[in-house]
């Protein structure tokens, strides 16, 4: 790859990490946080019955997500009734989701201004859905909610740091 195709960023910690390559870092996170919620589920049926701290993770976590993902795999688990099919759609959906990020968000440079370009798009879109008062945008509560709400305009405007980097170095 040339050197000089890349994109210019406006977050670069280390020269590792892109305001882009943050906000696919927090997906993966937020799905982290639901997988131990999960997983002592299967197991543990007291998790379930009380609020516990694996409970707050997940409801944070779940909240974080897109909305079309979180129904999603709502959808999964309701068709499955298996919360161990749910653990690995999840983990394999926050792998896939890196990978593909990484390969597009480091490609040539019109490529990775389009990626951010249709990060920020998606995220937007979230946002505005978030924003429509219906059963499944605060399903564990407005704190979650509000949390929720609060990375994705983060996320946003990493990526959107990122192309405001690279516009500065254009001119």
């Amino acid at each position: 790859m040339n050197p000089n195709s890349k994109v210019r960023f406006g977050i670069d910690i280390r020269r590792a990490l892109t305001g882009a390559d943050l906000y696919v870092k927090t997906m993966q996170a937020a799905t982290l946080l639901v997988l131990p919620y999960v997983f002592l589920a299967t197991s543990y049926w007291v998790v379930l019955q009380n609020r516990n701290l694996w409970s707050v993770l997940f409801d944070i976590g779940i909240s974080i997500l897109p909305r079309w993902e979180a129904l999603g795999l709502s959808f999964i688990y309701r068709m499955s009734s298996s919360e161990v099919i749910f653990f690995f759609v999840m983990m394999a959906f926050a792998l896939i989701f890196g990978i593909v990020a990484g390969k597009v968000l480091h490609d040539v440079h019109d490529k990775a201004v389009k990626a951010r370009k249709v990060f920020m798009v998606l995220i937007i879109i979230d946002l505005v859905l978030r924003l429509i008062p219906m059963r499944f945008n605060a399903p564990f509560g407005i704190v979650p909610a509000i949390i929720g709400f609060a990375v994705r305009v983060v996320c946003l405007g990493l990526i959107y740091k990122d192309l405001k980097a690279d516009e500065g170095a254009k001119n």
